[in-house]
């Protein structure tokens, strides 16, 4: 066999193994992510954390920006156990993953041309947050710049991928971390309380989350990513798998006594089924999808009828017991809106302009968060903000349809961000880098859910 053939067949060989082997040492990073947060608690050792951070730091920068966004996505749900404690302040470790994976994005991209409109509306919006730093501290000013390259980062990548990004990797990626932070969390559980099922309202679970709305959050965006790839599916297997990992992700979302997590899933539930029933033939895969959840539903309760209730009238009980009283049934958050509403009436600069993000809380004197993103950007950014945020965001959509005509949006693509808009509006937004990657998650499943055949799958990356 002469040089030249033997040279072809290598090559041949490498172009249909190269994937396989990329896909597969990709997904071997959730294998050592799971490892290292669930040994975190198994063995008590944070050194293991600490070198999953080193790992991740090293990994992103000879990966693809697509593996390392999808890397990220998978450490949200698990924000509260990736952190490195410095005296007076606690560093979550994405924080500095975002730093390095906005220096890929910056190498990767370097000579590529970029859209000079949307690099002007990103960067007002960075300025308009910088225009207060003569309101700052130096540790407001640190946060500030961790700030910052969240926003450049998520901006950048988000232009840069639009060709790229492959929204199925990142949905598993998305999902497996949901995952690890409910084993972490039933770990923490056990240790804690040993069972599951507390019959207490006030001991909730918070996965790896930390908090258990925000764990709530972040099992509703993932169970209505799910249908994403039930949409696309065609092995059966994992027709059948899909409704019974949507069953278990619903109770532990329930085990989080979220009332916002019932409220939420059982509205957006019956507006699915509504829109199903009315283009049926659309969408039979979702339906039959739907009716496997019921009937898995009704199987589980026939065996489980005691647990069952116990943890609905548990949940319930968070609405009954606190029905005459406001401030517990909004865990004090009518009393946080009424004294930052009094706030910035008491200030029109403030209502105008704002008084930034970085430790607003603090400098306020009211000492906690807003926990209401839309009272949040009010008072951070005030009237002239709120209009730059909307205006930010809107690029995001205008860009997300850039190469797309005649593109219409299912209304299965707006769940998961319907969710996020929703849970947020009793949660802290603005400070946090993870509230947009998340956003640009879900902007991108916007971006990804139509149908055009062409648009199906992405490249596969590694």
């Amino acid at each position: 066999m002469s040089f030249e053939h033997q040279k072809e067949n290598a090559t041949h060989t490498f172009k249909k193994t190269g994937p396989f082997f990329r896909r597969s040492l990709g997904y071997l990073d959730l294998y050592i992510i799971g490892f290292c947060i669930l040994s975190d608690k198994l063995l008590n050792i944070n050194l293991l954390v600490y070198c999953l951070g080193i790992y991740l730091a090293f990994r992103i920068l000879f990966i693809s920006p697509d593996h390392a966004f999808a890397v990220l996505i998978s450490l949200v749900p698990n924000l509260a156990v990736m952190f490195i404690p410095i005296p007076g302040l606690s560093v979550p470790i994405i924080n500095v993953l975002i730093g390095i994976a906005l220096f890929k994005v910056l190498i990767s991209n370097f000579k590529k041309p970029i859209n000079k409109s949307y690099l002007f509306i990103i960067g007002l919006f960075i300025a308009y947050e910088w225009s207060h730093i003569f309101y700052y501290d130096i540790k407001s000013i640190i946060l500030l710049f961790s700030w910052s390259f969240a926003i450049l980062y998520v901006s950048l990548y988000f232009f840069y991928s639009l060709k790229s990004y492959n929204h199925k990797v990142v949905i598993i990626y998305s999902i497996a971390g949901v995952l690890i932070s409910i084993f972490y969390g039933t770990l923490d559980f056990f240790e804690n309380y040993g069972t599951l099922m507390s019959n207490n309202a006030t001991i909730r679970f918070k996965g790896g989350a930390g908090d258990p709305n925000y764990f709530s959050m972040y099992v509703m965006i993932s169970l209505f990513l799910l249908l994403y790839l039930v949409k696309r599916e065609t092995n059966k297997f994992f027709k059948f798998l899909y409704p019974l990992l949507f069953v278990f992700l619903v109770a532990f979302g329930v085990l989080s006594l979220s009332r916002m997590f019932l409220l939420v899933i059982s509205l957006l539930l019956v507006l699915l089924l509504i829109k199903i029933i009315f283009r049926l033939k659309k969408n039979k895969k979702i339906l039959f999808f739907i009716m496997s959840v019921i009937g898995f539903l009704v199987l589980l309760s026939i065996f489980f009828i005691s647990e069952f209730t116990s943890i609905l009238n548990l949940l319930l009980s968070r609405f009954t017991d606190f029905i005459d009283d406001p401030s517990a049934l909004t865990s004090n958050r009518n009393v946080l809106a009424e004294q930052y509403i009094e706030l910035l009436m008491s200030d029109t600069k403030d209502m105008i302009f704002g008084m930034g993000i970085q430790d607003y809380h603090l400098r306020s004197g009211i000492q906690l968060q807003a926990h209401n993103i839309i009272l949040e950007l009010l008072v951070v950014w005030g009237l002239v903000g709120f209009l730059v945020f909307i205006l930010f965001i809107a690029t995001f959509l205008k860009f997300s349809n850039v190469s797309r005509f005649n593109v219409k949006n299912d209304f299965i693509s707006w769940l998961p961000i319907i969710c996020m808009g929703i849970s947020y509006l009793s949660l802290n937004a603005m400070s946090n880098e993870s509230f947009f990657l998340l956003l640009l998650f879900t902007i991108k499943n916007l971006q990804e859910f139509d149908s055009l055949e062409h648009d199906l799958m992405m490249n596969e990356y590694g």
